[in-house]
């Protein structure tokens, strides 16, 4: 597997990729083969629905999410927000769920992306004309999201593992585990970002790394 320096540079990243990298960057006994067996084992589950409309699709990948991969926000474990880890337990942050569901769905021929913006994160099918979308936290059925459209955009997978760094951040400033806080300011660099935002990072960089000493 390529180091996640590597892999954010590259403009076709996938999220599930770039997020095992990232991963590793905080676990070294990530085991890829492993990770990428879970994936195809959750694609398999949703093959079935690859000939489904576009909505019963979106509940296909809802209730998959319901039935093997449940999470939440609160009271959730750093090693909770890695992706490998996700899938060896079945459940964790909304985060890593939902780039396991979306790259899942690709897998199985079905067009999902993840959706975000004011603090909110969503998946959403590339197809479906409907405003209809899947809360992670709360998959059992889409729900709409007429009212607030203009809040949303697609997410890459570089923006996927930046939404992931700042989760990482928080939890460990939260739980004074400043060496997990440190490596997360230390690989925010590494995305793609403009000059505005790349200053804000070195800024937050700075901060952490004034804590340690």
């Amino acid at each position: 597997m390529l180091p996640f320096a590597v892999q954010a540079v590259s403009s076709c990243a996938s999220p599930s990729g770039l997020a095992l990298a990232l991963a590793a960057e905080f676990d070294d006994t990530v085991g890829v083969e492993r990770a990428e067996s879970e994936l195809d084992a959750l694609a398999a589950a949703l093959a079935p629905a690859r000939e489904l409309a576009p909505r019963a699709q979106l509940e296909a990948c809802a209730e998959l999410i319901a039935l093997q991969l449940p999470s939440a926000d609160a009271g959730v474990t750093l090693e909770d927000l890695l992706l490998h880890h996700v899938l060896e337990s079945g459940q964790g942050h909304p985060l890593p769920v939902a780039i396991a569901v979306v790259d899942a769905a690709r897998r199985a021929g079905i067009p999902l992306g993840a959706i975000g913006g004011r603090g909110e994160l969503f998946l959403a099918h590339a197809a479906l004309a409907e405003p209809l979308v899947i809360d992670p936290r709360a998959p059992r059925r889409p729900i709409d999201v007429d009212d607030r459209l203009d809040g949303l955009a697609w997410c890459c997978a570089h923006q996927l593992a930046g939404l992931t760094l700042d989760r990482i951040a928080e939890r460990a400033e939260q739980t004074g585990q400043l060496m997990w806080g440190l490596r997360a300011a230390e690989l925010r660099l590494a995305l793609p970002v403009d000059a505005r935002v790349r200053g804000q990072m070195e800024q937050e960089l700075a901060r952490v790394r004034s804590r340690l000493n």
